[in-house]
């Protein structure tokens, strides 16, 4: 039921940029495949003058830069890979905003906010759940303890271990909505 060659997880590390460092822009993005085989990670000069490199969270160091590809180069190369797959992350959104893509268009499982992971890890949270606490719960391995800040190959990792612990439940789940909600709608339809 689930085809490995449809997945992918992503996880991007951000640098500040604008005023004050409030604005995000990418400066590192990570890809896996089912197995977590790395297929992309590359460090990115983001649009925009870095005034934080946000190195404690994000990993990234002024060298980083030295070797960096372009936001645009890096930008089109990460939409060929994801596109058309199915998208796991811990909570992606920021990922998919500093991408500036529409994370709507894309079928994605967020490992955040997973009820069934959520369950089984035992958490009391109707909230998302940080993927550190998911990883010591449900795999028993410590992540993101490195003083150099995370490692955004590191977090895709998780995110796709985390997810191969529910993926046939999650995904039968899924198949069950689209079911209901298709009949749902040929059921209103026939009566008018």
């Amino acid at each position: 039921m689930v085809d490995p060659s449809k997945y992918v997880a992503i996880d991007c590390e951000m640098v500040g940029l604008g005023p004050h460092g409030c604005e995000s822009g990418l400066a590192r993005c990570s890809i896996v495949d089912y197995c977590g085989t790395v297929i992309y990670d590359k460090f990115v000069k983001p649009d925009g003058k870095i005034v934080d490199f946000r190195t404690p969270v994000s990993g990234i160091r002024p060298s980083d830069m030295d070797t960096a590809l372009s936001y645009h180069i890096a930008r089109e190369e990460i939409l060929k890979i994801i596109e058309g797959k199915i998208i796991v992350g811990h909570d992606p959104r920021s990922d998919f905003r500093v991408l500036k893509s529409d994370i709507s268009d894309y079928a994605v499982r967020d490992t955040s906010s997973c009820k069934l992971l959520i369950i089984k890890a035992k958490l009391k949270t109707d909230r998302r759940a940080s993927l550190k606490t998911l990883c010591q719960n449900l795999l028993g391995k410590r992540i993101q303890t490195s003083l150099k800040g995370h490692s955004s190959v590191e977090d895709a990792v998780a995110a796709m271990e985390l997810f191969k612990l529910v993926d046939k439940t999650w995904e039968l789940h899924l198949l069950e909505g689209r079911k209901v909600e298709i009949v749902n709608r040929f059921e209103h339809r026939d009566r008018y």
